[in-house]
């Protein structure tokens, strides 16, 4: 006879432990996952190390099948998200979602992760989120031909049906687009002539020896240009720090830079080789030589896509084509370090200047991901 099903609150390290290593057992037949640094998972889950749990309230379960993981899932009470969308402040989340094909598992973690919520006072389950809406955000729909860009999601196909089979609806749909230098025809060179000509725009790299003050720009102009988009809650000075601290090793200041106004900054615009092509050759581990692979991709073999992270422009200096300045240095940078290819995302769904201007120099929309709301 087949096993009761059991959820438990993880509640320990060995806990902690069997949550992130679950999803290794999971993808083995899966060759476009990348497995994530169990280091890293480790910390991320760890409440003396991520500043997330400051505000945040965060409760792990596990789905057992007698002796074995069937399932994962992390329940989220945001209390910032509440702060900066009031209207929105009976939203709770839920985030980590791994399971096995099958529709009891995957209620059952539902179940335990909305009462827990419930019991916060939440009225809503929305996700996967994980944790905020600044991390890895939506469940992939459409895209699943090709490995995951850094710091986004992939998973199986039957997830979606899990979902929405447990009751779960579209609430909004993130898209992902691939920039190819061989499919932009100099759409933005005249634009940035013209500017370039007038002299009140400038490109410059970040100066990564005055990282501190550039990171403070990065911060201000990201929280300012974002702050009535969909979701959005501003980085906090200790988050911003814990992903730059993970991201700082991957700046090139070739593919980093900020747009200046009469030699005052005025926007920004943040790429990344595309790590994930070098940390799926270290397996989730840096030892004893996962670390050698990472460094050997990144810095012999080199990474062949990037990743557009982040962009933003002060409203003062919006409608002035600094946005397009900043795409157009991009390709071209892109080209001349090695990276044809730049993924950029995720792009809000009904965000129509951006899918329209990205569209206009070529980019295609490759990857779809959906974030789903349930009733509590």
């Amino acid at each position: 006879m087949e096993s009761s099903l059991r959820i438990h609150p993880v509640s320990g390290s060995a806990d902690v432990e069997a949550f992130i290593r679950f999803p290794f057992g999971l993808y083995r037949d899966y060759p476009h996952w990348v497995p994530p640094l169990l280091l890293e998972r480790r910390e991320f889950l760890d409440p003396a190390k991520n500043p997330v749990f400051e505000y945040a309230k965060i409760q792990p379960f596990l789905a057992y099948r007698g002796a074995d993981v069937v399932g994962v899932i992390a329940a989220i009470c945001n209390g910032r998200y509440g702060e900066f969308h009031p209207e929105d402040r009976h939203i709770g989340f839920f985030g980590l979602f791994e399971s096995v094909p099958d529709q009891e598992v995957a209620d059952a973690l539902f179940k335990a992760a909305a009462e827990w919520l419930g019991n916060q006072g939440m009225t809503v389950l929305r996700g996967p989120v994980n944790a905020t809406t600044n991390d890895i955000v939506g469940l992939l729909v459409d895209g699943f031909d090709d490995d995951p860009a850094i710091m986004m999601p992939y998973n199986p196909p039957y997830y979606a049906g899990l979902m929405e089979a447990a009751g779960f609806t579209k609430t909004k749909d993130l898209f992902a687009f691939t920039l190819a230098e061989r499919d932009y025809k100099g759409q933005l060179d005249s634009v940035a002539a013209k500017l370039a000509k007038r002299g009140h725009v400038k490109i410059r790299p970040v100066d990564l020896k005055h990282w501190p003050e550039e990171l403070e720009f990065v911060r201000s102009c990201y929280n300012v240009a974002w702050a009535k988009n969909w979701g959005f809650v501003p980085w906090t000075d200790r988050e911003l720090a814990f992903i730059a601290k993970e991201l700082k090793p991957l700046i090139d200041p070739r593919l980093a830079f900020v747009a200046t106004v009469d030699g005052k900054s005025a926007g920004f615009c943040i790429s990344v080789p595309d790590a994930n092509q070098a940390i799926k050759l270290a397996k989730g581990k840096l030892l004893p030589f996962g670390l050698l692979k990472i460094i050997w991709k990144l810095k012999v073999n080199k990474c062949t896509r990037l990743r557009t992270i982040a962009m933003g422009v002060l409203p003062e200096h919006r409608r002035r084509g600094i946005d397009a300045i900043l795409v157009h240095h991009l390709v071209h940078q892109s080209v001349a370090y090695g990276c044809p290819v730049s993924e950029m995302g995720w792009i809000l769904e009904d965000n129509q200047p951006m899918l329209s201007a990205l569209r206009q120099i070529g980019a295609q929309k490759t990857k779809t991901y959906r974030v789903y709301d349930r009733n509590i």
